[in-house]
């Protein structure tokens, strides 16, 4: 079970493919394929083990993180650039509770995925439950 946490510009309503041709339904696979390649190059995806997220919130006070405790690992959120503030007060919580090298590498990693997002203001925060 996971979190699966993805930088991505505002994505247009999508369109269903059910009457598409064949063509038009690999042209989107192949875009969506260059769209994940270029975010993982950029740093903009970030795989998080519920395993892991979810003692380290239990341990920052799962009531303080306005923004984490309304994620929900089962389902899709997306998050825009009003919510980054929220988000990174919530992960200075999780930091001052960390307790191991494995949280604390998380919690690392979510700081550079939220520089990344200061660095590119248009981006929205895709979270995508497993």
């Amino acid at each position: 079970m996971g979190l699966l946490l993805v930088l991505r510009p505002p994505q247009p309503r999508p369109k269903s493919l059910r009457r598409a041709t064949r063509a038009q339904r690999r042209e989107r696979r192949r875009t969506d394929a260059e769209e994940w390649m270029t975010a993982q190059r950029r740093g903009w995806v970030l795989d998080v083990e519920l395993g892991e997220l979810l003692p380290l919130v239990d341990s920052a006070g799962s009531s303080t993180l306005l923004v984490l405790r309304q994620l929900d690992p089962w389902s899709d959120t997306v998050l825009d650039q009003r919510d980054l503030p929220q988000l990174e007060a919530d992960v200075d919580r999780l930091e001052a509770a960390v307790g191991n090298d494995a949280q604390r590498e998380l919690v690392a990693a979510m700081r550079r995925l939220l520089m990344c997002w200061h660095a590119e203001p248009d981006l929205m925060l895709h979270c995508y439950g497993d």
